[in-house]
Formats: structure tokens, C-alpha cells, sequence
């Protein structure tokens, strides 16, 4: 049995379902009257189009379609986090966007991204991210299963613990010795400290 979803690296050819994952995405933004920052989005996926990306930006695929896409930071968390926090060992989720008929896809990506940093030889101990909008954050705290750390000068800080999910493999399709090719970003450098 072929698992129903696939994580990768999002390539030049995949700019035109990026656009159309973040035209989906305004759209369900504006009816629920939250702003929507295209400036910003389209700059993310810019770079696909011309072919000049690192492979920073994944993506989670349902039968060959895109429904979700996002962009870590390993370097830690963003804004918000204190200092102590900043000393844990921490991946900031930068930018995430889920196409808005899939109701599961911010769950699945959370599940895969905590089993993904947990299987590493030094996994940190969060997944971090923060918003601005606390319908937004609730949502990420209720379903996604995030936990909410704090309000902070505008933000919502949130955060997820790494730990492997045996059985994830059954949904998403990456075996674990296939994980750091396909996905180079998400590997530590050799003798990196960084996670």
C-alpha cells in the first residue's frame, strides 16, 4: 500500500501550484476578514520561478497535488522568545501555508516535522512559531496540536515537541534513510551543534 502523502523540496516546476496554494489561502483569508500579507507570500515562492531557491521551502503532497508548503529556520525561533528560551535547542517554523480545503494538512506537516527533528543524532526539543492573528493560534493549539506558550508584544508563541511518530510513515511517505537527501535543509551540517 502506497501512503497518501509525500513530503519534498519544492522545485522550479512547482511554482505554479505554489501560487495557486497561496491564491487559495488569500481567498479563505479575506472571508474570514484576516489581512493577508501577498507582498511577503509572493516573495517566498519568487525564487521557484526564476530557479534560483535554496531547498528551504517543502511541501506536503496529496496524490501529486500541493497542500501545504512552509519554510524553517534551524538557527531557533523568531521573535518573542526570551533568552533562556533561545538557549534551548529550537527550529522556528517561519512561514506556513495549508490549502484551506484540507482540513488535516497543518496537522500532518506538525506530526512530520516533530518525527522528522526527533529521529536526528542531536534532535532539539521544540518546533517553535508565532502569529499575530489568536483565531489563528487557537486553531494551532486545538488541531494542530501545538502548545501555547504566550502572548508577547503582538505574537502568539507557540510550541511542539519533537518526537518520533512510528507510525507516521503509514500516512507520509519518506522513509527515515531516505529523509536527509530528500531533504537537505532539514539535516545538521557534520559537526554542527545546530539542529
Amino acid at each position: 500500500m502506497t501512503a497518501p502523502y509525500s513530503v519534498r523540496a519544492l522545485a522550479r516546476t512547482d511554482y505554479p501550484k505554489a501560487g495557486s496554494l497561496l491564491s487559495r489561502r488569500w481567498a479563505r483569508e479575506a472571508e474570514c476578514g484576516r489581512p493577508v500579507d501577498q507582498e511577503r507570500d509572493i516573495a517566498l515562492i519568487r525564487p521557484l520561478r526564476t530557479g534560483d531557491h535554496s531547498d528551504d521551502l517543502h511541501g506536503l503532497f496529496e496524490d501529486g497535488s500541493l497542500v501545504a508548503m512552509w519554510e524553517l529556520d534551524p538557527s531557533g525561533p523568531g521573535p518573542g522568545w526570551n533568552s533562556s528560551e533561545r538557549a534551548e535547542s529550537s527550529v522556528g517554523l517561519l512561514l506556513f501555508y495549508t490549502d484551506p480545503v484540507h482540513r488535516h494538512a497543518g496537522r500532518l506537516v506538525s506530526l512530520w516535522l516533530a518525527d522528522q527533528f526527533a529521529r536526528r543524532p542531536r534532535p532539539p526539543q521544540w518546533l517553535r512559531c508565532n502569529v499575530t492573528d489568536g483565531r489563528l493560534a487557537d486553531h494551532i493549539a486545538r488541531a494542530w496540536g501545538w502548545k501555547k506558550v504566550r502572548y508577547d508584544h503582538g505574537r502568539h508563541l507557540l510550541q511542539l515537541p519533537c518526537d518520533v511518530k512510528p507510525a507516521l510513515s503509514v500516512l507520509i511517505t519518506d522513509p527515515v534513510s531516505e529523509r536527509a537527501s530528500s531533504c537537505p535543509s532539514l539535516a545538521a551540517p557534520a559537526g554542527s551543534e545546530r539542529p
